[in-house]
């Protein structure tokens, strides 16, 4: 009896103390254990911006590249990786930044992340030209480039994109018959973080020279591109007026890379002259009309630099607006190729090289152009980086 007793007190002090002290840390929260934080991460103002050193035909004065939908691939300090949307667009005239980078915008990331790539869209580009404004061309309306040294770790950082474009000139007859030029703009780019920035910076707009560690740092990226990314073999045939290219590409390095296009330049051989028919209303027998056809021949122009797009691995001649339709428009958007570490690849053409000016009226083949058997042609391959490579057209 005397344990259940003893039990049965015991019981009731350790209920009575428990209730004792509950009302107690009610009556006082601050008694309460403190939780612990999730761990926080500082965040970081985070820039875009842009410098580009393009390479423009003689007479070029302005290159006004209108951008927008600006997104960072961003995986943060707690492993998640996702698409972060940069709420930016404008346009720049890129000949201004030569040796300068210019703010495209601003946005917060938390320290500690990494930023691996940036994708932008390249809606409208401009050039003025010898005092007249024309519109270009671009061979690929989204770019998507790697950064190198991508993780972020001071509180004012940013990403310096360095859109390093070729600006073609196509020359050519309109339908009129007069000498006209046509443009298209051949991207290569190559980014990396660079810390140290000014709050100056932060502004979208803001202009500054470019120091020269990160012009060190943009030039070493650069070679290790052409280091990483090798044109292996390149060949060029003419059967007729056919012509056959083919280039294969190795990614040597440990990164995937893209590839936007190719140009190939040097002396070609063209058509000289083109065919234009005109329909004319002849009168016969007093009221009744009827229609004429004559076919007036009028001169061409050698062009000097052939641009391909991608369409997979097939590479498709671009000569600038006159062959834009709504339905390749389209196409353009995913016409750069993305090479795997180690992956070999081959791009490829065949068939006839024509400008076409898809004008009423025109007899076609408008204008065929070929190599010369023989002729050295320079290859320039544009993506992340650039890489170059001489062939030599055979029969």
């Amino acid at each position: 009896m005397a344990i259940k007793w003893t039990l049965k007190y015991g019981s009731a002090a350790v209920l009575t103390a428990v209730l004792i002290i509950t009302v107690s840390l009610l009556a006082n929260p601050s008694m309460l254990p403190i939780p612990q934080p999730q761990h926080t991460y500082a965040a970081a103002s985070f820039t875009v911006m842009l410098t580009d050193p393009p390479t423009v035909p003689a007479g070029t004065t302005v290159l006004n590249l209108t951008y927008s939908d600006i997104l960072l691939h961003v995986t943060y300090p707690n492993e998640t990786a996702a698409w972060l949307p940069v709420n930016a667009s404008g346009t720049v005239n890129l000949f201004s930044l030569v040796n300068m980078s210019q703010t495209l915008a601003s946005t917060t990331i938390p320290i500690g992340s990494m930023v691996d790539k940036i994708q932008f869209t390249i809606a409208d580009v401009k050039a003025m030209v010898s005092g007249t404004k024309y519109n270009v061309t671009a061979l690929t309306d989204t770019l998507v480039i790697r950064i190198a040294n991508s993780r972020v770790n001071q509180t004012l950082s940013g990403v310096l994109l360095d859109f390093n474009p070729t600006l073609v000139q196509i020359q050519a007859t309109d339908a009129n018959g007069t000498s006209v030029n046509y443009y298209v703009l051949v991207p290569s780019a190559t980014a990396i973080i660079i810390n140290g920035l000014s709050k100056d910076q932060l502004r979208v707009g803001t202009i500054v020279k470019i120091g020269e560690n990160n012009r060190v740092k943009l030039v070493r990226v650069v070679e290790e591109f052409k280091n990483n990314v090798t044109i292996v073999s390149a060949s060029l045939s003419v059967k007729g007026n056919a012509t056959t290219l083919s280039v294969t590409l190795k990614n040597e390095g440990d990164f995937a890379f893209r590839v936007f296009g190719l140009t190939l330049h040097g002396e070609f051989n063209a058509t000289r002259t083109w065919e234009k028919r005109i329909w004319e209303l002849h009168h016969h027998e007093g009221e009744h009309l009827e229609k004429g056809m004559y076919v007036e021949t009028l001169e061409r122009i050698h062009p000097e630099t052939i641009p391909f797009k991608l369409n997979g691995t097939s590479l498709i001649p671009l000569f600038g607006t006159f062959e834009e339709h709504d339905d390749e428009h389209e196409h353009r958007e995913f016409s750069s190729l993305i090479l795997q570490p180690g992956q070999n690849v081959t791009l490829t053409f065949s068939g006839v090289i024509a400008f076409n000016p898809e004008r009423e009226h025109v007899l076609y083949p408008a204008m065929v152009v070929t190599p010369i058997v023989s002729g050295n042609y320079t290859l320039r391959l544009m993506g992340e980086g650039f890489q170059t490579f001489v062939v030599t057209a055979e029969p």
